[in-house]
């Protein structure tokens, strides 16, 4: 399945050395314009960067979103049968409106301790809480019990 990734997500995985995680559980990993702009440093060669076409519904979600959200969302309409990477609630909450799939920077970490690439999700998650990432203890235990269930 192809996966747009938005800032925040990679800013979070480059922070905690993951950001390959990405390559491992998608086959395609692309981002609009806006978002390599937004990183602000050169993306690995496996993220593809795409040109939004959708350009209405962009600035529909720039009056409640960031622009690399916006244009990760109408990429993802776009595109159709991808999943989207959101951290931010409000972005969450529009993608989903519009029906895509959508997953959070500790969503890609869960599925990338069930597929065996991380022996230790605690320890990837206090590595997420010592950056600028902020989860709380509610949200952690939820994410432990998923990914003890079902591995």
């Amino acid at each position: 399945m192809k996966a747009i990734i938005d800032t925040s997500i990679v800013i979070a995985l480059s922070n905690i050395g993951r950001l390959e995680l990405l390559r491992e559980l998608f086959p395609n990993v692309l981002v609009p314009k806006a978002v390599a702009e937004e990183y602000g440093e050169p993306l690995p060669s496996w993220i593809e960067v795409l040109e939004v076409k959708h350009k209405h519904l962009v600035q529909v979600l720039l009056e409640y979103l960031h622009r690399g959200e916006a244009e990760a969302i109408a990429l993802a309409v776009e595109l159709q049968g991808v999943v989207i990477a959101l951290d931010d609630k409000k972005a969450r909450r529009a993608a989903r409106r519009l029906g895509l799939r959508v997953i959070g920077t500790l969503g890609i970490l869960i599925l990338a301790k069930k597929k065996g690439l991380l022996s230790d999700l605690r320890e990837e998650i206090g590595k997420l809480l010592h950056t600028s990432f902020w989860l709380s203890q509610d949200v952690i235990q939820e994410a432990l019990k998923r990914a003890e269930k079902d591995c």
